[in-house]
């Protein structure tokens, strides 16, 4: 609660930069056959397309001007991919998306149509679709895009599922739950739509009753864990400081 409380929703969260090799994201997209390129800003503001650059949480929204393309959801969603793969403190890994449907019915068919047409979704309804009889966990079909991928893609364009507004979810923020003792499945990967729910619900909730913003809780939750493998490496546990 002290460490929410001690903090500021703009300059914490929206302010929360990483520093992206854009090189490395772009000569991947070129080589994928995507019409997109990924953008951020050098150390006086200015938008650069080249070398490595800082994209900001607040980066992440579908006005966005660092991510240039045909599909404005689908840019977005290789910036959130970039940025969450580039945050120190967080579990998830930098990986290039494969969002190719490797099931066509057809030679013509648009090999990322499935994948556009969830995302589209999204940023029109600001919701998931519901296709129940696709999958099994209950989130829709879009290949390449795992479930702490698509968590931060609802969050960027404002969605809302059952538990509340959609937050991020990262391995280490579920890992101190589960350390807290949270009874779920300690792998976000395995995160079915009906668990990821139950999860927004405990972050609003704790949230509402602190009186402070889920995505702080959600932050909180994160870097306890990262602070307790510092500890493990360096021998002395500090949890997350107020100041």
């Amino acid at each position: 609660m002290q460490w929410c409380q001690h903090r500021s929703y703009d300059l914490h969260v929206l302010d929360d930069g990483v520093e992206v090799d854009l090189d490395w994201w772009n000569g991947h997209l070129d080589r994928a056959g995507h019409d997109l390129r990924l953008r951020g800003r050098n150390l006086d503001g200015e938008i650069v397309e080249y070398g490595n650059a800082t994209i900001q949480r607040n980066d992440l929204r579908i006005s966005t001007d660092l991510a240039v393309g045909e599909h404005d959801s689908l840019g977005l969603l290789f910036l959130c991919a970039a940025w969450q793969g580039s945050h120190k403190h967080r579990r998830a890994a930098r990986r290039f998306p494969d969002v190719m449907n490797p099931h066509l019915t057809h030679p013509d068919e648009n090999p990322v149509a499935k994948t556009l047409a969830v995302l589209d979704y999204c940023v029109r309804n600001r919701e998931l679709p519901e296709h129940p009889t696709e999958t099994r966990s209950g989130w829709p079909d879009a290949p390449g895009v795992g479930v702490s991928l698509m968590a931060t893609f609802l969050w960027a364009v404002n969605a809302s599922v059952y538990g509340g507004p959609a937050q991020l979810i990262d391995q280490y923020g579920v890992s101190t739950l589960i350390h807290e003792g949270w009874l779920e499945d300690p792998s976000v990967t395995g995160f079915t739509r009906r668990r990821y729910d139950r999860y927004v619900e405990l972050i609003t909730s704790w949230a509402n009753e602190i009186d402070t913003r889920p995505e702080l809780v959600e932050m909180w939750l994160v870097q306890r864990w990262s602070a307790r493998l510092d500890d493990a490496r360096f021998g002395s546990y500090n949890a997350p400081t107020l100041f």
